[in-house]
């Protein structure tokens, strides 16, 4: 006896065919491929960013001296105008020369630095302090971050050295 083949197709002829045809599937997966290929090159999103300008760096010279400086130092502790204070004199400090400021005329400008190693909770909340000092004061306070450096050229927690009087060497060949 030879085996049969089964199919569910009726004895009489006709009626639905059990096989699948995969020839429609693949071409329409392929359709798929070649839509996908086409359109993901269009879809690469950007972000348009302002970058500033490059800026020259003032002399330390030129830097008003109403210029308000807070600053989170290497071991937690805060810094205005390169004067280590608490953090609620610091607010005190920076409520009063705002108000000032605005009463002025002047648009407030609080810059904010911190040490490299400097916690970044720590950084947020002098940031706060700045901007809870501004509304104690009513005014809007523009807030400047200070740039990246390494930690031996951060001195915003260092008081300012006294300058020693310039001193003039006699030229070579004469005398005193």
């Amino acid at each position: 006896m030879s085996k049969k083949k089964k199919s569910f197709v009726p004895e009489n002829g006709g009626g639905a065919v059990g096989e699948i045809n995969v020839t429609p599937l693949i071409d329409i997966v392929l359709v798929l491929l070649i839509i996908y290929m086409v359109v993901t090159p269009v879809m690469t999103h950007q972000m348009d960013i302002n970058l500033p300008e490059k800026s020259e760096t003032v002399p330390e010279d030129d830097v008003p001296k109403e210029q308000l400086l807070v600053a989170t130092c290497e071991d937690g502790t805060y810094a205005f105008n390169r004067q280590p204070l608490p953090l609620e004199e610091v607010q005190d400090r920076l409520r009063k020369k705002i108000r000032k400021k605005r009463i002025n005329g002047e648009k407030p400008v609080v810059f904010v630095d911190a040490h490299p190693s400097t916690n970044y909770a720590d950084v947020v909340k002098l940031m706060d302090t700045v901007r809870d000092a501004g509304n104690q004061a009513s005014a809007k306070v523009k807030i400047g971050l200070a740039s990246l450096k390494d930690p031996k050229d951060f001195v915003a927690c260092t008081p300012p050295e006294s300058r020693p009087p310039a001193t003039v060497s006699p030229a070579e060949g004469q005398e005193g």
